[in-house]
């Protein structure tokens, strides 16, 4: 890049931004007055809420052939409450039909007196036709015959109503206890029944914890949302609308290299969004963390500048990587309406990520760590809530930037040919074929995976592992395989890559499945080293994967057959294809066995899956084939399962035995080498016809 050049085109686009209203208003305005308007706001609006509900008198139905016993409860509980000198906000409403007044808002609550026998059949349920249909809650004590039963029936949809059913429950359990206690006393309990059990609960967690967590959730939703707003205004207009205009071309022919407009552009861009950025960081120390404004109660406490300052250095290579992603749309897009049009499914997919920290259960220390802006948003809000996991928020900062470099250097591709200047020079790539599906067989496999980790987010701990293997490969991998082959018209034979083998290299296969086996478990062991896996989550998984009451015929199925068949023709069928022509072997196979690795989820397989993908990838470019990779695959799922149920501890193996598995491996990779039957019409091979050339 010529720097001077760099400089003064970057220089000319600041000027055209600040001149522009909207960008001021979009990028500086909006982001510095939304925040404290959004904190308090939402402050006053609780306090207004909060307050009107205190100050409420609840209206109460009483109905039930134990009316009466509802009725001396309420006498005793306004006893009770006037004793400490509070009001008490129940008076009885005399309604006709208790569950109309319910749902018609006439009351808030509905108290029932029953007996144990009508509270044991049920004859009287919640509302049920009447307010929506309701259920009872679980009772935490058992029935006893003569003894009546209270239920009050509320509607959780309402504010007015669930507020009067936490503050009188609470109260009609106080006046039970008191009652207990009398009645005990004066059958003669030898000292105070209160002082039998005490029950106290501890919150461990700090005021700020507490409130880190709330806004942990949303902050980087908010910036997101300001960057991707702000940063569109100003990246429609650098790229899609200078085409519009005419301009590009003559900037295009003038002495300025196109990767140093790509590298001014989006060094604006990035300007734009790194001020929305500091804006926004800089709303949570000086308006929450110095209280500046009344902000929802103990946030200050969960942003102190320490925090604050950690927050924008992890946000900002998610910074450049909204700024690349944002220019490359400009890029492809042929006009300024076509980029705007395009802008709304890259915003929708841009936050969706961002919600990572609302789905229960997520942690940084997971496969999340390593998707881009769903990682910040965990990492965040584990930071927000005092949880400094530095391993992982260093990863997630090296995986945003290596995103953002990536997304940079497609934009530059993107000016490196002739798109901009005569888009319609490569609508052919837009026609479903193979050319179309190369160019977007990685996009593919990226929504694949989106959809498996919302599959995986949303399946119960007690499903069926069949069940989940089942939907994994048959619904996600073979599913969007076929989908694939259907949508490009493409053919299977060639896609999947089946064509016979020598046979050398079923030998090379039965000896290389355990030496592939054991070379794996030593890369565990290796990636144990920088992310330790407690024992007992080993043994928990390995549980989940066999059960023991399952048949190791089912197993075998569903852990061995159905994955060697169907991720094969996945991984190293439609994968690989879909990437031959893009990369050199080498690459390719390494590709193709990180990709296979982040499938599985869960962080301690990535690596260990990652290296049989890329045995796997190699055994099929050497032998121009997938079946062998198809029973290698199924070999070495066996292989560990027998182990496991004959005992065999393979996570505990000397390294001199893992080593030697190693030269064994390698010297089976030297017969398939010697013997290869290379992968047809792959990048950097020779022409058709001609002696298989070695990898590159």
């Amino acid at each position: 890049m010529d720097r001077p050049i760099v400089a003064a085109i970057y220089r000319n686009e600041m000027r055209h931004l600040l001149r522009d209203r909207r960008t001021v208003v979009m990028s500086i305005v909006l982001p510095l007055l939304v925040m404290p308007i959004m904190l308090f706001g939402s402050r006053w609006v609780e306090q207004r809420r909060q307050a009107k509900l205190q100050r409420s008198v609840f209206q109460v139905a009483v109905a039930g052939s134990q009316g009466e016993v509802v009725r001396q409860l309420l006498t005793a509980a306004e006893a009770a409450t006037a004793a400490k000198g509070e009001p008490f906000r129940f008076r009885e409403a005399a309604v006709a039909d208790p569950d109309r007044a319910l749902a018609d808002k006439a009351v808030a609550l509905v108290l029932r007196g029953l007996t144990a026998a009508e509270a044991t059949a049920g004859t009287a349920e919640v509302g049920e036709g009447e307010t929506g249909g309701g259920e009872r809650s679980a009772r935490s004590e058992p029935l006893l015959p003569g003894a009546p039963v209270v239920e009050i029936a509320y509607r959780g949809d309402r504010d007015d109503s669930e507020q009067a059913y936490r503050t009188l429950r609470g109260v009609l359990e106080e006046v039970r206890r008191q009652q207990r206690h009398a009645r005990l006393v004066a059958a003669g309990f030898p000292g105070d029944p209160a002082g039998v059990v005490t029950v106290a609960s501890v919150n461990v967690a700090t005021a700020g914890q507490v409130a880190g967590l709330t806004l942990g959730r949303l902050v980087t939703v908010l910036l997101l949302l300001f960057m991707l707003s702000g940063g569109a205004v100003v990246a429609t207009d650098s790229l899609a609308g200078e085409k519009e205009r005419g301009t590009l071309e003559t900037l295009l022919t003038s002495g300025a290299g196109r990767l140093d407009i790509v590298a001014a552009k989006l060094a604006a861009i990035f300007s734009v969004a790194l001020l929305i950025t500091l804006i926004q960081v800089a709303n949570l120390l000086v308006y929450v963390g110095f209280e500046l404004i009344p902000a929802p109660q103990d946030f200050a406490a969960a942003v102190p500048p320490r925090v604050a300052g950690l927050l924008l250095l992890l946000y900002l290579p998610m910074t450049a990587l909204v700024a690349a992603a944002l220019l490359l749309l400009s890029g492809y897009a042929r006009s300024y309406k076509e980029a705007q049009l395009h802008f709304f499914p890259v915003f929708l997919l841009g936050l969706l990520p961002a919600l990572a920290p609302l789905l229960p259960g997520v942690e940084l220390r997971s496969a999340i760590v390593l998707v881009p802006i769903a990682n910040v948003a965990v990492a965040a809000k584990e930071i927000l809530v005092g949880v400094f996991d530095w391993p992982m928020l260093v990863l997630t900062f090296l995986v945003n930037a290596a995103a953002a470099a990536y997304l940079a250097v497609l934009a530059a591709r993107a000016l490196s040919n002739e798109r901009l200047i005569a888009p319609l020079a490569v609508e052919s790539e837009r026609v479903p074929g193979p050319v179309a599906f190369q160019r977007k067989v990685l996009r593919n496999f990226a929504i694949m995976w989106a959809v498996l980790l919302v599959l995986a987010a949303n399946m119960t701990a007690d499903a069926d592992i069949r069940v989940q293997i089942a939907v994994n490969l048959g619904v996600v991998f073979l599913g969007g395989t076929l989908l694939q082959l259907r949508a490009y018209r493409l053919d299977p034979r060639e896609v999947f890559a089946l064509r016979p083998v020598r046979p050398i290299v079923w030998l090379a296969v039965l000896v290389g499945a355990p030496a592939g086996l054991l070379t794996g478990l030593g890369v565990f062991q290796l990636a144990n080293l920088v992310v330790p896996v407690p024992p007992e989550m080993l043994r928990a998984f390995g549980e989940i994967l066999a059960p023991p009451d399952m048949p190791f015929w089912q197993i075998a199925l569903f852990l061995c057959v159905m994955p060697g068949v169907i991720e094969e023709l996945t991984f190293r069928g439609a994968l690989l294809h879909g990437l031959r022509r893009r990369l050199h072997p080498v690459a390719l196979a390494l590709v193709v066995g990180l990709v296979f690795g982040l499938f599985h989820t869960s962080l301690f397989r990535i690596a260990p899956t990652a290296f049989l993908g890329v045995l796997f990838a190699a055994v099929t470019l050497l032998t121009g084939s997938i079946f062998p990779a198809m029973v290698w695959h199924a070999l070495n799922n066996l292989l560990a399962l027998a182990a496991g149920r004959a005992g065999i501890p393979l996570e505990s193996l000397d390294p001199p035995l893992l080593a030697a598995a190693a030269l064994i491996l390698a010297a089976v990779f030297w017969i398939l080498w010697r013997t290869r039957t290379v992968y047809p019409d792959l990048r950097g091979a020779s022409p058709p016809g001609s002696r298989p050339v070695p990898f590159r």
